[in-house]
């Protein structure tokens, strides 16, 4: 019996350690986005899922949110809902009321309910969406000023959007947000989704020039048959300094598709496997997105676009 209590205590102090990482890692995860705010307006919100049941049938549900207040969880309970139900005062707010908890003070059985990847995502696609908005209000003004003052201003996310949307790849934008949302969530699916963004990219801009886009579609002859379809090749250069640069560029896209065969989710991991950190996940996704950029605006300066809506969807 000794026993048996000896291992039931020890799980007991296992699983309030694993809680109390899984508060650490939210307050972790509240203290980047504050950072990555600062100075912005922002808020967003993550989809509803249940926190926990209790009695016979009923539940508590909620959502997180984030704001300048940091990052809560709003709950309301489905007793809270057959209330509401039942009032049929003409002056009722028709929208759910929703209370707010703190992650310190939230039970754990909420944290690992609220714990999922796809949940965090739509809170990381929520908040960045948010960002975006407030981007897309202030960038005519940050036009104007930088054509005043006679001076770029070209943040990789400005860029490439911009060529993107000149271009009507619609199909890039998705595949750029999607990379990025994945960063926060899982490194390994970050850096298939940056693979795929490359992929994406070249199978654009190979139909705009009216070319086939190989059998075999793996990200190194796809972008092989892009780039020279743009005289962007090493050997359609015509110094040895350009010519290092894109061999340079290559050998970029070469690691990125290996990345992904070894270590992403587009394929079965051996044993001893490389788990991807955040920061290589980061550098394999901003180096697709400065491609990306890169073939976009060939194209846009090498190509009159004459039918815009004729992109096609991959």
């Amino acid at each position: 019996m000794s026993d048996a209590i000896s291992t039931l205590r020890g799980l007991s102090n296992e699983n309030r350690a694993r809680d109390e990482e899984l508060r650490v890692g939210f307050k972790q995860l509240e203290a980047s986005l504050v950072e990555v705010s600062a100075g912005l307006e922002i808020h967003g919100k993550s989809e509803n899922c249940r926190l926990e049941r209790y009695g016979d049938d009923e539940s508590m549900y909620g959502y997180l949110f984030f704001n300048s207040s940091g990052l809560r969880v709003a709950y309301r309970s489905t007793e809270d809902d057959w209330s509401d139900a039942l009032d049929d005062s003409p002056n009722g707010d028709p929208d759910p009321v929703y209370s707010v908890e703190s992650l310190d003070k939230c039970h754990p059985a909420w944290l690992r309910a609220l714990a999922v990847p796809t949940l965090i995502e739509s809170l990381m696609n929520s908040i960045t969406d948010a960002v975006r908005a407030a981007v897309e209000a202030n960038k005519e003004a940050v036009r104007v000023l930088a054509a005043t003052a006679n001076f770029p201003t070209r943040s990789l996310e400005a860029a490439l959007t911009d060529v993107a949307e000149k271009l009507n790849f619609s199909v890039v934008l998705q595949d750029w947000k999607s990379a990025q949302s994945a960063l926060g969530v899982d490194a390994a699916d970050a850096i298939t989704r940056a693979c795929r963004l490359v992929e994406t990219v070249c199978k654009h801009v190979l139909q705009k020039k009216n070319q086939p886009i190989p059998t075999d579609q793996v990200i190194q002859k796809l972008f092989r048959a892009t780039t020279k379809s743009l005289n962007l090749s090493p050997d359609q250069q015509s110094s040895d300094d350009l010519r290092m640069i894109a061999s340079g560029v290559f050998t970029a896209i070469q690691g990125i598709g290996a990345l992904r065969t070894h270590s992403g989710t587009a394929h079965g991991g051996t044993a001893d496997r490389h788990e991807i950190t955040f920061s290589e996940a980061r550098l394999a996704v901003n180096s697709a997105g400065v491609v990306a950029t890169f073939l976009m605006e060939a194209l846009l300066s090498n190509e009159s676009i004459t039918n815009p809506e004729a992109t096609k969807k991959f």
